[in-house]
């Protein structure tokens, strides 16, 4: 999540549509007072530094220990920005805030700034989310169980950062002023740059958490999940016309 006073715009991070790469491409454009909640990892490894808000956040957020700590072994508290940044705000605003949330944090900002997200299709993202979850588990649960999970109920006692269409919308109605697709990332990243009057090079565009092995998502599909996907995304589904991958 992102909100720019310097270059005018709202990012909100859907989980699992490439946002991290979002991110970090933007990050090295940060003026001072710029608020990023969560990839900080990914900004500092694509050259983004640490603005005047994060080192603030930094030496008020984190302990003289920690700090000392880190510019010995690595001579700069930049590493330390993500977690400064979320406990300031915590409570506020989270890596993963919804437009309501956003607005009710910062209604000037909202009303004023370009705001936009990416999207991607839920069949896919489906599959991410739940290699995304459960990637450290010993063991995990089947595809299945986990959106039988979501469908009772269980996602936020289990963590899951599940919902997409509920974060950019409000009672059904989109509120950003651009929805951008994962499937064409380049593109319309670049169209998002070029309203807002930012340079856009590919280089930069660095798709940190990207699978080297894409998995086959249909194996991951069992009689019933395609149903269970329709309906917990049945609404992002029928707007953007998205269908399962043939």
């Amino acid at each position: 999540m992102i909100i720019s006073h310097r270059h005018k715009f709202i990012f909100i991070h859907v989980p699992k549509t490439a946002g991290s790469a979002v991110s970090a491409y933007l990050a090295r454009e940060f003026g001072p007072w710029d608020l990023q909640l969560g990839s900080w990892k990914d900004a500092l490894g694509n050259g983004a530094k640490a603005n005047r808000l994060a080192l603030i956040s930094i030496f008020y957020h984190v302990s003289p220990f920690k700090i000392a700590q880190t510019l010995i072994r690595t001579h700069s508290v930049d590493s330390l920005a993500g977690a400064a940044l979320s406990r300031r705000f915590a409570g506020k605003l989270a890596d993963h805030s919804s437009a309501s949330e956003i607005e009710a944090f910062d209604p000037s900002a909202w009303e004023k700034y370009f705001k936009f997200c990416f999207v991607r299709n839920p069949f896919e993202r489906a599959v991410s989310l739940y290699n995304w979850h459960y990637r450290k588990a010993d063991t995990r649960p089947s595809f299945s169980q986990m959106l039988c999970s979501i469908e009772a109920g269980a996602a936020k006692k289990e963590g899951i950062s599940w919902e997409s269409w509920q974060l950019y919308t409000k009672n059904d109605e989109i509120v950003v002023d651009f929805v951008g697709r994962q499937e064409r990332l380049s593109e319309d990243l670049r169209s998002v740059c070029d309203r807002l009057g930012l340079p856009f090079d590919e280089r930069f565009l660095i798709r940190a958490k990207a699978n080297p092995t894409r998995p086959d998502i249909r194996s991951y599909y069992k009689p019933g999940d395609r149903e269970r996907v329709e309906r917990l995304f049945g609404a992002e589904i029928e707007h953007f016309k998205y269908r399962f991958p043939d």
